[in-house]
């Protein structure tokens, strides 16, 4: 047998007595899923998407015993315990995953043109395969969307869904003194998931909080009371008392998985939703997973007595529409698809936080403490960094907000754009421009742990706007995905200040200069704009698996798909509620604010106001 390191030893002491100090909190998955055949004819509601927000909605409609549920997921269940380890966030999920890549990205460099994309084929979906990290935007991010044409939907409208989603694990009162860790437990409530802060931390990450501090970023009580910019500890989705990923199917599913009126079916895809001759749903045609590739497969008609909600994520969810002949109707002409309701808002407007990174050796730094494998330093980041423009780049982000105001947009939008999707753009842009100029809306992330050399800055609010279609070849392949990442030059603007400002706060500010940092990659060498923005296209990553914004809520005459009761225009009886029809992607990871917007979606369904 190996011998196990002092470190791990005494790791698994302190772990075995507080699990058995909570014994209804050991770690299990429970699952209940039925047969096909054994499916009624008709629901009350059909639920496209078995994944993080299509369980939230599935939980809170199925509360009244009097209302009929069907579950539809093209995943299964993952019950292994990988999906539970909180520090197993590097593990492989391509099992869990569907297969897509994007088209080639000409805004990047030749090496990383073809991204591949990361999009949850799982129960729980997103929340079953991301890293956890579960901080919220800024009160300006939401705020956006209700000036978009969405009354209600501003910060003070959701933060009582945020509220009711969320429960905060008080931070360990030791780790509080040793790094000064504060929180706002007013921002959360005492929903199902669990929001805590790693016990313990590498003990350089409070030098890098005072780097940063140097360089003249505020720290913030929170980032989860609506000022999410500056410095501030964010939780991590992990139940502190087990050290379990806490997510939508072990905290929205499992404990109702017995309700009689709930049916959950995994391994199916929903090939399109059915409508009356007076554009009303009336359910949905799937087929088995297994058999996708059979063009002649049977195919299963189940029927919607009130709504059907597509929850499919902002990949899928354009595509059953476009599949269903709502969407652009060009695109549907050419896929010889009968146009229903001509929509072009449907697979447009897609948005993703992008990645650029650089990599630094400290010569002066202690030892590390022992790695997440060999004992209880986390293996990602509970502090962040957000940066505002206007902090980031303060000789400069007057410039770049006038730079963007200026572009003509039929140069930096894809050429499907109608007048109405122009129009929306420009309300967009004349708030991203002004977000470029607050104190208070953050652009750019870059999460810390204090152990890692490598600098990742994260495109929070990219003005770049992609798509998602149907492949007019095959309408039942996985959809065609284009980023357009960095398409607009602004994001290159942006991308390049923050590996400035990364650049300089290491060799100017005395927290940082105590590490004796040195730049590896791309190193001192590279400098100047251009060759900056050479290394910002040739470096970066798409994807952080944020999708958004391609069923989006705005006016329909703004390009919009969804109005604010998140009902599909043109069609009775049907709703979005997923990431898609976020109209501006949030500059924070997307797992809290989707719980949010499925909270609140769920209550608009029933009828029922906070």
């Amino acid at each position: 047998m190996a011998k196990l390191s002092k470190t791990v030893l005494l790791w698994r002491l302190l772990l075995v007595p507080l699990a058995a100090a909570y014994p209804q909190l050991q770690a299990e998955l429970r699952h209940r899923t039925i047969k096909p055949e054994d499916t009624k004819g008709a629901y009350d509601y059909i639920i496209v998407g078995g994944g993080q927000s299509g369980l939230v909605v599935a939980n809170r409609l199925s509360e009244d015993p009097k209302v009929s549920v069907l579950v539809v997921e093209y995943g299964y269940f993952d019950n292994s315990y990988d999906v539970l380890d909180h520090n197993n966030i590097f593990r492989d999920t391509t099992a869990w995953e569907y297969n897509i890549t994007s088209v080639a990205q000409t805004g990047l460099g030749e090496a990383n043109r073809f991204q591949k994309i990361r999009s949850a084929a799982v129960v729980g979906g997103g929340s079953a395969i991301n890293g956890m990290f579960f901080n919220r935007g800024s009160a300006e991010d939401y705020d956006d969307w209700e000036k978009l044409g969405n009354p209600g939907w501003g910060f003070n409208g959701l933060l009582p869904y945020f509220r009711k989603s969320q429960t905060l694990q008080t931070p360990n009162p030791n780790l509080a003194r040793d790094f000064n860790v504060t929180w706002d437990s007013t921002a959360f409530g005492n929903g199902p998931i669990q929001a805590s802060i790693y016990p313990v931390q590498y003990p350089e990450v409070g030098k890098w909080y005072q780097g940063f501090v140097e360089a003249g970023l505020e720290p913030q009580q929170s980032g989860d009371n609506g000022h999410a910019h500056g410095l501030f500890w964010s939780t991590r989705a992990v139940d502190d008392r087990t050290r379990t990923r806490s997510y939508a199917r072990n905290q929205y599913y499992d404990p109702i998985k017995d309700r009689k009126n709930l049916d959950l079916l995994t391994g199916w895809r929903v090939n399109t939703v059915k409508f009356d001759k007076n554009k009303q749903v009336t359910g949905i045609v799937m087929q088995p997973r297994d058999s996708i590739n059979d063009p002649k497969a049977k195919t299963t008609t189940i029927k919607a007595k009130k709504e059907v909600v597509l929850s499919s994520g902002a990949y899928h969810t354009p595509q059953i529409l476009q599949r269903s002949g709502i969407g652009p109707a060009s695109h549907l002409k050419k896929a010889n698809i009968p146009v229903l309701v001509d929509l072009p808002g449907v697979g447009s407007n897609l948005q993703d936080h992008a990645v650029v990174s650089m990599y630094y050796q400290y010569t002066n730094a202690k030892p590390l403490p022992p790695p997440p494998a060999e004992g209880p330093y986390p293996v990602m980041a509970n502090s962040v960094a957000l940066l505002p423009v206007k902090d980031m780049a303060p000789s400069s982000y007057l410039s770049i907000a006038r730079d963007y105001l200026a572009q003509q947009i039929e140069k930096v939008l894809p050429e499907s754009y109608t007048k109405e999707q122009k129009a929306g753009y420009l309300k967009q842009r004349e708030l991203l421009a002004a977000d470029m100029k607050k104190k208070t809306a953050a652009f750019v992330e870059i999460p810390f742990t204090g152990n890692d050399p490598l600098y990742i800055m994260v495109q929070m609010k990219p003005v770049s706007r992609g798509t998602v279609m149907l492949n007019t070849t095959d309408i039942y392949a996985e959809p065609v995905v284009d980023f357009r990442t960095f398409f607009n030059p602004v994001d290159v603007a942006i991308a390049r200040e923050s590996l400035k400002f990364v650049r300089d706060i290491l060799h100017k500010t005395p927290s940082f200069q105590s590490l004796g940092p040195l730049e590896l990659d791309p190193g001192l060498g590279v400098a100047g704009d251009e060759a900056l923005d050479n290394r910002v296209r040739s470096n970066a990553g798409s994807t952080t698996a944020h999708q958004s914004g391609t069923a989006a809520m705005m006016p329909r005459e703004l390009g919009g798909v969804v109005d604010s009761q998140l009902r599909v225009y043109g069609v009775r009886g049907l709703r979005v509620v997923d990431t898609s029809i976020m109209p501006l992607v949030p500059a924070a990871h997307t797992c809290s604010s989707t719980y949010a917007v499925a909270e609140k979606g769920a209550d608009l369904i029933k009828g029922r106001k906070m």
